[in-house]
């Protein structure tokens, strides 16, 4: 299974991070485009979302509960 590449936009005030956008590239693009008409002097970040893996399920031993 295969999921679709996603875009994260990030508003930034200095070191403090004031908005965040996770979505399809698209997306990403038009809400970023927005932003920096809002807010033009802050900086703006719009990076690749990392594909992680899947989660693998975790079993406890028997005397994991004891």
């Amino acid at each position: 299974m295969s999921f679709p590449p996603r875009r994260r936009v990030r508003l930034w005030f200095g070191q403090h991070q004031l908005a965040d956008f996770i979505g399809e590239p698209a997306a990403a693009t038009r809400y970023e485009a927005a932003m920096r008409r809002r807010f033009p002097g802050l900086e703006m970040t719009n990076d690749p979302v990392p594909v992680a893996p899947r989660p693998v399920a975790v079993t406890a031993g028997p005397k994991a509960w004891s």
